[in-house]
């Protein structure tokens, strides 16, 4: 390697732009399930995304914080120390998905 650092030499890993699709397959789920909930009269949880689907940017908003976490976490994953905190923000998507097709089923 010349000049450079290890993480700008290679950047993205097979491994690390795996998780990052995997990443972005669950918010892509989380929100079409979100968009199910506000059509049947459910609002948004998250302050933030409340804000964005108040304003009619739900989608754009939702898409921009997707790619932009998806590019962090293909970046840092293949760090050793990060990817605990990957993990966690896979199984916590994971985990409102979960929540969604429960919210969902009782409606």
């Amino acid at each position: 390697m010349r000049g450079g650092s290890r993480l700008w030499s290679r950047p993205f890993g097979v491994r690390a732009i795996c998780i990052a699709l995997a990443y972005v397959a669950f918010s892509l789920i989380d929100m079409m399930f979100s968009l199910r909930a506000f059509a049947l009269g459910v609002g948004e949880a998250n302050p933030c995304m409340a804000w964005l689907a108040g304003h009619g940017l739900f989608v754009p908003g939702k898409l921009a914080l997707t790619a932009l976490v998806a590019v962090l976490i293909a970046l840092v994953y293949p760090r050793g120390a990060s990817r605990p905190v990957v993990w966690g923000a896979l199984l916590l998507m994971a985990g409102v998905n979960v929540y969604h097709v429960w919210g969902l089923s009782v409606l």
